[in-house]
Parts: structure tokens; C-alpha cells; sequence
């Protein structure tokens, strides 16, 4: 074999080393490939002893063989009457003189830039990339996931990715494997005619991703870093070329990336794209060969800034000496140097940020959706520059209800794309906001920063700036449908609190002051907010906010000074205040109900009761006989309060929308307690009432007194027995003659909500009476209602089976753990546990889904090898009860028996078991 015959098989103008490896070139350049190592070397000598045939140069024939395999076919590929050359060497001199001609510098400054330049490590095609070296590897932390199918790819692309899966092999970034241990599908993915078109291989990584441990690396986002850029006179970018490239993935990790082209099975040998850790990985080893340069790094991208051109020039020197040394190449093209204006990541950044050319350039030549995948391609490019555009959320919202599915669409299983006059007009919209963003400065360590909060209607919105400088954010958020029912003050918390993390990391130590359109929050609580609607649990984390010592509320907005009107109050005038309570304590189904009416302070009257239902119904039922006293005094107005807010509520508002709708929900149900609140409203119509809501149990508000003594009133249900006089004394007490232990013990039980043994002795010993403690338990244990409710002591068998058996593989119990925290290599994410309740004899299995399949082939299995038993155990879950593990019972001949519900201790020996295996 010859030169010639290279040149005939596709490799063109290979250079061989004349046996010295010193000598050999590397790399790929001008359509030459030169080839260098121990392993692929090839030179004339060789040639001419491989002409000779003889049989004892097979090693040489075996070197060939290896060099052409290596090789790549850099000659232009014809393709009918296209002609496409794969490698487009970057000319170097002249996108040099380029990037020269667009910078900023002087002249003596730009020939400093070209000597910088001319000591970088620039990519000379297109998937050139650098090394970072040994000292960059990563590990793959994870199980290796199921093979998964490579489904076809589309045929116009079969050739275009062939040539490209042998450069990546020629560059040694991918590399045959022989026996792959798992398989990710590759897929081809048509690239923009912007790009110069094609078609680009993307590797699925999704199943790898799953069985991955993440990085929990903080990467910042795209709008972290532009609010936190070092925005100075001249700015430089650096783009890296092929970055994930550049660094080496371990060995023993390779084979978890394998995938299939053409029958052949490949592995990265390098980071690839679309694995999970690939972009937080690259960009700690960026940052850590970067070091204090005064660098901001997004993932392959490098910003820097000074204000004058000497230390503009040393810094960008010092940049490109560490990129360099550590063996990571510069894409030139994508370079941008000593620039007064420059593009970093998609913003126009000057001494402010604002849209990009580029990206206002695709916002004009949105095209009308033709499916839904197109409007969410378009809302992703527009929520991009959301922090630029005032009530973003305002213009986006009609878009979004586009991709909303309703019920009747989740019934057929098929929606219909429908794209009208109306969804256009709100799309332009959205566009002429964009356009008119505004331009935002990033943030200033020197200044505090400023937080205004805002709340109109359902949208709210936070703009934050530099105390003495621009905006740096707009943030827009729409409330939930829980807080849009809060007041004013609580809508601002509940704003604030969701922002807040944020504005710590963007405020960088600095203090955060913070304004809002109502009144000043620094002594806020609970108790101050009139009608607050927000849990205790939120007003914690809300207080926590208001503690700390970095935030700073107010001023406030500017109220008058004038002092409300105060309405004259009639002379001789009484005030009349009505408290109202209900309770619920016990084991029966009553409710106690209870009101005290005062007037000028003093009480006088009164009353109390009980009233089937729950503490709710209770409540209601004091609103009502307290307003029906008020009408039988003729009162006309009254104060009532209620630490019910149920109750507050719907005296306030609930109520006259109840009456409209005929006193059904939104949904067409009837209202909770109908018959009660209609009387109600007829009793309100005939009174003027000042609705209050006190906090129950606290010492808080203007009317804590008086709710507290209605709720001891309501809670007081003592029997006095009349006659007890005539029975005889004994030192325990009056002794209760038998004929009426039944009655007196009733009583006192059912006074006390049907409480147990202790409560209802201790209360027989205050009133002085003494019954034997075992006539006391009989009565008790005869009660219709305790036997209704208490299911009986724990641990007792509900079915009157011995729950241990007395054979071996007599009785079973089974049951379910999962998910565990941890997946099998065939996805198994739960674990079926089979005990002998006799003998604990532990058996499990690992099982991808619990359900009776699973249940079924696990019993067959153990069964088939250690018989049939006669009792299985098992809960109530759906898994056991259902008709695949019933008929297998009934083939078998195997008795059922299921524990009570939400009793484990009842199927404790598989408990314990799962407890085991567990730990």
C-alpha cells in the first residue's frame, strides 16, 4: 500500500513521520489531518516493507489498519448536486484583524490585544476542543440505569450523523465499545436555517439522568449573573469553545453514557450535552482555573470589565494566560474584545442592561402558533426578559389559559389546536410590552438596596433598585386564589415572603428597605390586622421576616392627619354586646351551644344548650338564639362578637351572597347549615349588628374577657343531683343506693361528653358521691355511643383470631414498603415483605409497582418452593384488596384476613419485619 492508495480510500494529503515521532504533527487544519502517538504512526519505511506481502509484517498491517480506522475523510462529500465541506477551518489571521477592527482600544492598545491573542489556545474547527487535564474528572455518582430503545432516526439525517459520530470518534471524545452495559437513543434534531442548517445528534440522556445523584452545586442563572455583572468603560467577552469537551469523564463512569448508531455502540470519553451535572461540573472547573481575576463565568461564558485600558488589557492577559495553561480553547468568532458595548448572554450590556438587536430581531418575526408546542416555544423566548417588563404576568396570563386543558378535553383525550382573532391580538400585546422594556443597571455593592412593593387587585409587583441609582429588577407575580382574599397588609407579606430569599442573595450583606403601600409592617402581628384571613403558620414565617435585623420597613404611604369623624353616640344610649360560643367535646354527637348578653358591661341574660352536629353547628346555633333573644327584647342594634371566623365571615359578607345564590355553593351544593342561616338572615334584616372576630384563648383584642367567660360557660356541664342528703354517708362519700348507680353514673358520663372512667369518678368524687369502680366500668362499657366510636383497646384483635399460629407456615402476614429511597437497576422502587408468623421467617422482594400483580407473582414464587398457607394477613390497601389477589386465594384455598384501618400494631410482626430490613 501507498501514499496513493490513502488518497484513493478518502484520506487526503496525510503527512506520515519518517519514523521520528518528534516530528509528527498534530491537530487538524487547512483539510489535513495529521496524526501523532506511538499507536498510529505510519511511516515510509512502513510503505515500502507492506509492499513487500510478507507474512511476517502483520503487526504493520494491524498499525495501518488502526491509522485508517482513526482517520477522518476530510474531501468535500457529494450528495446529488450538493456539495457540503465538513471542515470549515477558522482563517485565523483574518478574524484576528476582525475582532481588532470591532474593539474599542487605541492603537497601541489593539496590537497588545493581538500579541494576547496570538498566545491563546483558539479552536480551529468546529468541534476543536481543549484538555483540561487529569486534574478535571468526573465521576458519574449513580446506579446504571435500563437500556433503553434507539427508535429510528429520520433518513435524510442517517449520513449527515454518521460523519459526525466518526469526527467525535477521531477526536477521541467518543469511542467504540464492544460490550455496552446499558443504551441512551440518540435522536437528530433539525437546526435553524440561521445556523446554516443541517441536522445536530442529541443524546437522550433522560433514564441517566434519573439514576444520577444531582449536583448541588449553586450555578447562577442567566439573570443572576447580568444582576450582578462589574459593568465598567470596557468590556471584553470570552466564549469557550466546546466546553463540556474539555473535560475528561472517568473511566469507570463511560459506559453509563453508551449509545447506538448504526449498529455500533459508542461512550463519551468526555462531558457530554444533556447529561444533568454537565453545566454545573464545567463551570466550577472554569471558575476554579479562573481564580480571582475579577471574572463573572456563566458556564462557557466569560465576562470582564475595567475602567481604563491598561487594566482592561492586563486583566483580559491574565484571563487568557490561565484559560490557556490549563488547556481550554477560545472560539474567536464568538469573542468580544475591549468593547464599549458588547452582547452577554442575550443583553445589549452598556452601562445598563437592555434586549439585544439579536433577540428584539426574533421577537419581530414571531409567527403566528400553528400547535401548542409553538405558543410555549414563544412563551419561553418572552419570559426570558420578563424582569424587564412591568406587569409582565398581566400580558401573559391570556396565553397561558391557552394551554389549559378543561375537563371535557381530559374526557375525549384529544384537544383540538384552536388559535383565534383574540389570542393574536393579546400576542401583540405582549410584543409591544417587550419591545417597550425597559433597560435595568446591575446591582451596586456600595448602595443598600430597595425593594417597592405594590398590590392591584390579583397582581402584584416588586421593584428593586439601587438606593441612589436605577432599577436593577422587576419582579411581577400573580396571588394565588388564597391570598386574593387577604387584606391589604397581608397580600404584602405574603409578597414579600415569597421574594425574600431573593432579595437577600441580590442585596449581597447589604441592608434591604423595603416600602409598601400601606401601613408601616416593623410592629405588624396578627392581632392588629382587621378581618386577617392568613394561618397562624404563615404569620410565623412572616414575624421571622419582620425580625430580622437586615430589613427595613417603610415610610410608609403618606396618610392625612386629620382624625376621622367620630359618629355622636345618642345620650342615654346603652350599648348592648353579645357573646356567642360553641364546643364540641367528647364522643357524642352533640354540640354545645352559648351566649352572654351584656349591657354597658353588665350581664343580663344568660343561656345555653346542646344541638346536634359538629363545634361548627354549635357556633351557628349560639349566633341564632343569641339574635333571637335580641329580637324578643326588642334591642335593634347590638354589638355581637364571636371568636368563631367562620361565623364573622359570613355575618360580614357570606351572607348576602348565600341569599342570591339561594344558598348554594359556587359548585350547586347547598350551603353547610342551610335551615340555620336562612332564619338568620330573616332575624338580621330586623337588627343592625356590628360583627367582631376575637381570637379565642388569648389575651389579645378588646373583647378577650368576655369570650373567654362564654367559652367557660359553654364549657360547664356539672349535674346537680337533688336528694343526695338522704343517702348514707360513708368516709368515700354519699353512697349511691344501686337503684340509681345507673342513672347518676349516665349522667355525669354523658355531662362530660362521654369522657372515661377517671373523668367520670373524679367529677362522682367533687359531688361528693361514691359508686365501686367496677359498677362504674359496666355502665360505661354499655354505653351505646362509646361502642359506636371507640374501637376498644389497642392491640386487640378485631376478627377473634390468634394472630401467632402454631404451625409453621400456618399464617402469614404481608405487606409493603416503599418507595424506597433508593431504585433497582430495573426501576424497582418497592419492597414486598412475606412473614411466618410463627417462626419469623422473613421473605421479600423488590417489585416496580405495588399492585396485585406484583402481590400475586410474589406469593406464587415463595408458595411454589414453601407451600400453600392457610391465613394470609394483610391491610386494607388497595394492592391486597383487589380481584387478582382474591381469586389467588380462592384457587388456593386461602383463608383472608385484613387488620382494622389505621391500626399497624394489629399486623405488628411485619412491621417489625419492614423496621428490620429497613435499618
Amino acid at each position: 500500500m501507498t501514499r496513493k492508495d490513502l488518497k484513493t480510500a478518502g484520506h487526503l494529503k496525510v503527512q506520515f513521520a519518517n519514523g521520528k515521532i518528534e516530528e509528527m504533527p498534530y491537530g487538524t487544519w487547512k483539510g489535513v489531518v495529521w496524526v501523532k502517538g506511538p499507536y498510529n504512526l505510519l511511516t515510509v519505511k512502513d510503505l515500502d516493507e507492506l509492499s513487500k506481502k510478507k507474512s511476517t509484517h502483520r503487526r504493520l498491517e494491524r498499525r495501518l489498519t488502526s491509522l485508517k480506522a482513526r482517520l477522518v475523510k476530510v474531501g468535500p462529500t457529494q450528495t446529488g448536486s450538493e456539495k457540503q465541506d465538513w471542515y470549515k477551518p477558522v482563517d485565523i489571521p483574518t478574524v484576528t484583524e476582525q475582532k481588532l477592527e470591532e474593539s474599542d482600544f487605541s492603537p497601541a492598545g489593539k496590537e497588545k490585544l493581538r500579541e494576547i491573542i496570538a498566545t491563546a489556545q483558539v479552536a480551529r474547527f468546529k468541534n476543536d476542543c481543549g484538555d483540561l487535564g487529569p486534574k478535571f474528572v468526573h465521576h458519574i455518582e449513580g446506579g446504571v440505569h435500563p437500556p433503553v430503545r434507539q427508535y429510528p432516526l429520520n433518513p435524510g439525517a442517517v449520513e449527515e450523523m454518521d460523519k459526525i459520530v466518526k469526527e467525535l470518534g477521531a477526536l477521541e471524545i467518543i469511542r467504540e465499545e464492544l460490550n455496552p452495559i446499558t443504551n441512551s437513543p440518540i435522536q437528530a434534531v433539525k437546526k435553524p436555517e440561521s445556523a446554516g442548517g443541517g441536522w445536530r445528534p442529541v443524546i437522550n440522556f433522560k433514564a441517566l439522568n434519573r439514576r444520577t445523584i444531582a449536583n448541588r452545586a449553586s450555578l447562577i442563572n442567566p439573570q443572576g449573573a447580568l444582576k450582578t455583572l462589574r459593568v465598567k468603560k470596557f468590556k471584553s467577552c470570552i466564549d469557550l469553545a466546546n466546553g463540556f469537551f474539555s473535560l475528561r469523564l472517568a473511566r469507570q463512569s463511560q459506559g453509563k453514557t453508551a449509545f447506538t448508531h448504526k449498529g455500533k455502540s459508542y461512550v463519551w470519553q468526555r462531558l457530554p450535552q444533556g447529561y444533568k451535572n454537565s453545566p454545573n461540573v464545567f463551570q466550577s472547573a472554569v471558575m476554579e482555573v479562573l481564580g480571582d481575576v475579577g471574572a463573572t463565568v456563566y458556564i462557557d461564558d466569560v465576562f470582564i470589565a475595567d475602567d481604563t485600558e491598561e487594566e482592561h488589557l492586563e486583566r483580559l492577559r491574565k484571563v487568557v494566560e490561565n484559560l490557556t495553561k490549563a488547556g481550554l480553547k477560545l472560539n474567536l468568532k464568538k469573542c468580544q474584545f475591549g468593547q464599549f458595548q458588547v452582547n452577554y448572554l442575550g443583553f445589549q450590556v452598556t452601562s445598563d442592561l437592555g434586549l439585544s438587536d439579536g433577540y428584539r430581531e426574533k421577537l419581530t418575526n414571531i409567527q403566528p402558533p400553528q400547535s401548542e408546542n409553538d405558543l410555549q416555544k414563544i412563551l419561553g423566548l418572552c419570559n426570558y426578559v420578563r424582569d424587564h417588563v412591568p406587569n409582565y404576568q398581566k400580558y401573559a396570563k391570556p396565553l397561558y389559559h391557552c394551554l389549559r386543558k378543561n375537563e371535557d378535553d381530559e374526557k375525549d383525550g384529544k384537544r383540538p389546536w384552536v388559535w383565534t382573532a383574540a389570542n393574536q391580538q393579546n400576542l401583540e400585546e405582549l410584543r409591544r410590552a417587550i419591545q417597550a422594556a425597559v433597560r435595568l443597571e446591575p446591582r451596586s455593592l456600595s448602595e443598600r438596596l430597595v425593594a417597592e412593593i405594590s398590590c392591584e387587585n390579583d397582581d402584584a409587583m416588586i421593584k428593586v433598585s439601587n438606593e441612589n441609582g436605577g432599577l436593577v429588577t422587576l419582579w411581577s407575580y400573580t396571588l394565588t386564589s388564597v391570598e386574593k382574599k387577604y387584606p391589604q397588609e397581608e397580600k404584602e407579606l405574603a409578597v414579600l415572603a415569597r421574594y425574600w430569599g431573593v432579595l437577600k442573595d441580590l442585596a449581597q450583606g447589604q441592608p434591604v428597605k423595603v416600602i409598601t403601600q400601606s401601613q408601616v409592617h416593623k410592629y405588624l402581628r396578627k392581632g392588629t390586622v382587621e378581618s386577617t384571613k392568613a394561618t397562624n403558620t404563615r404569620w410565623g414565617r412572616w414575624e421571622d421576616i419582620l425580625l430580622d435585623p437586615e430589613l427595613e420597613i417603610g415610610p410608609a404611604q403618606p396618610t392625612s392627619k386629620k382624625k376621622p369623624q367620630e359618629t355622636p353616640e345618642k345620650p342615654g344610649q346603652p350599648e348592648w354586646t353579645i357573646y356567642t360560643d360553641g364546643s364540641r367535646k367528647g364522643s357524642d354527637q352533640s354540640a354545645y351551644w352559648g351566649f352572654i348578653l351584656k349591657q354597658d358591661g353588665k350581664e343580663k341574660c344568660r343561656r345555653k344548650g346542646k344541638a346536634p352536629g359538629s363545634a361548627q353547628a354549635g357556633e351557628v346555633t349560639a349566633v341564632l338564639e343569641g339574635l333571637l333573644e335580641l329580637v324578643k327584647r326588642k334591642i335593634k342594634s347590638a354589638r355581637l362578637v364571636t371568636d368563631s371566623y367562620y361565623c364573622a365571615q359570613a355575618l360580614r359578607e357570606d351572607l348576602a351572597i348565600w341569599e342570591e345564590n339561594g344558598f348554594e355553593t359556587a359548585k350547586g351544593k347547598p350551603v353547610a347549615h342551610k335551615d340555620l342561616w336562612k332564619k338568620i338572615a330573616e332575624l338580621k334584616l330586623q337588627l343592625e349588628i356590628d360583627v367582631e372576630h376575637q381570637r379565642a384563648h388569648t389575651h389579645e383584642g378588646a373583647h378577650w374577657r368576655g369570650n373567654d367567660e362564654v367559652d367557660c360557660y359553654v364549657q360547664q356541664r356539672k349535674i346537680v343531683f337533688v336528694g343526695t342528703e338522704k343517702w348514707d354517708r360513708t368516709p368515700k362519700g354519699r353512697e349511691v343506693p344501686e337503684e340509681y348507680v345507673v342513672e347518676v353514673v349516665r349522667s355525669v358520663h354523658e355531662a362530660l361528653g362521654h369522657a372515661g372512667v377517671r373523668p367520670t369518678r373524679k367529677e362522682l368524687e367533687e359531688q361528693d358521691l361514691w359508686i365501686p369502680v367496677k359498677q362504674v366500668q359496666r355502665v360505661l362499657r354499655d354505653c351505646e355511643v362509646c361502642g359506636q366510636y371507640n374501637a376498644g383497646r389497642r392491640g386487640q384483635r378485631m376478627d377473634g383470631l390468634s394472630i401467632k399460629s402454631t404451625v409453621p407456615w400456618g399464617s402469614v402476614c404481608m405487606d409493603v414498603a416503599g418507595p424506597m429511597g433508593i431504585t433497582g437497576r430495573r426501576g424497582e422502587k418497592y419492597l414486598l415483605v412475606l412473614v411466618d408468623s410463627m417462626s419469623g421467617f422473613v421473605t421479600t422482594k423488590a417489585a416496580r409497582k405495588a399492585n396485585g400483580n406484583s402481590v400475586v407473582g410474589m406469593l406464587e414464587q415463595v408458595c411454589s418452593a414453601l407451600g400453600i398457607p392457610k391465613e394470609l394477613r394483610t391491610d386494607n390497601g388497595t394492592h391486597f384488596r383487589n380481584s387478582q389477589v382474591d381469586q389467588w386465594c380462592q384457587k388456593y384455598g386461602v383463608m383472608r384476613v385484613y387488620s382494622p384501618p389505621y391500626t399497624p400494631q394489629a399486623n405488628g410482626v411485619v412491621e417489625r419485619a419492614i423496621g428490620l430490613v429497613k435499618s
